[in-house]
């Protein structure tokens, strides 16, 4: 009998230690200061905890960010308190608090934190549950980059009018620029020689007889000079415009190559200042 009896004050003795030693935990602990109303101590020992929080469950978790939570709130630290709870909603976004132990401000300042939460996560799960086969194409103002092909074909052009659309394969237009080009180049040589010539005859003459004759020659050969120059700028300018301004296919390994930007007035502006070529 006296060993049964022994036995059973060993036993019980032994729970009583178990439960000493769970209750002398460090959950407990921070439970412990908390209800002294120490509350900046709480605050210090549950972020202690959480600096090894990967140790602890989620719910222990949970109660350290409460009662970290609830110190900050009674020490008017608003923010903290809102940073406390927002990561138990973290942990757990269904965290009911127990109106038995809380006050009602501090389940109320909850309850709206708690209520932007869930916004915010309903929005987020919104945005991640577009179709991915979804595609939304933007606007794009055009800020045309010249390809090689175009660069090419625009020196072509500007070393000579109609060369560019050769290079490009737009052999009508090529043999068109290039003839008129040659033919009043050729012709703004001669008569910028002829003029030179007419204008010194006219210049030295003495006879009064041949002076109006002289000027009439100059004259007519300066028109004739100033239309000639004229008439091969204007094709320059043309190959030039035609090349930049007007659709072309490049012929290159991308047979999908091609040039052809829409003009208008605001485009048209900022071409005089933005829009330039690189060789």
């Amino acid at each position: 009998m006296n060993k049964v009896a022994t036995t059973i004050i060993l036993c019980v003795s032994f729970m009583q230690l178990l439960l000493a030693q769970q209750n002398s935990g460090p959950i407990s602990v921070l439970k412990s200061k908390f209800e002294s109303f120490d509350y900046n101590e709480a605050i210090s020992y549950a972020d202690s905890l959480l600096t090894h929080k990967s140790i602890f469950s989620s719910e222990e978790q949970v109660q350290i960010y409460l009662v970290k939570g609830v110190s900050q709130f009674s020490l008017l630290n608003y923010n903290g308190a809102e940073d406390s709870f927002n990561n138990i909603l973290k942990i757990n976004p269904n965290y009911i608090l127990d109106s038995a132990s809380v006050s009602p401000k501090i389940i109320s300042f909850f309850n709206n934190l708690k209520s932007d939460f869930e916004k915010n996560l309903a929005i987020k799960n919104e945005t991640v549950s577009i179709k991915t086969d979804t595609v939304y194409l933007p606007k794009i103002i055009n800020k045309v980059e010249p390809t090689n092909n175009l660069k090419q074909a625009i020196l072509h052009s500007v070393i000579f009018p109609g060369l560019g659309h050769f290079y490009i394969n737009e052999n009508t237009k090529g043999w068109i620029l290039t003839s008129l080009s040659a033919i009043t180049l050729a012709s703004s040589i001669y008569f910028i020689i002829d003029s030179n010539k007419k204008e010194k005859n006219y210049l030295n003459e003495t006879n009064p007889g041949l002076i109006q004759q002289k000027y009439n020659l100059y004259n007519s050969s300066y028109k004739i000079k100033n239309i000639s120059i004229i008439s091969f700028v204007v094709v320059w300018l043309y190959s030039q415009i035609d090349i930049l301004f007007f659709p072309h296919h490049f012929d290159s390994n991308d047979k999908s190559l091609s040039f052809s930007p829409n003009l208008n007035f605001q485009y048209a502006n900022n071409l005089q200042f933005n829009f330039h070529l690189e060789f």
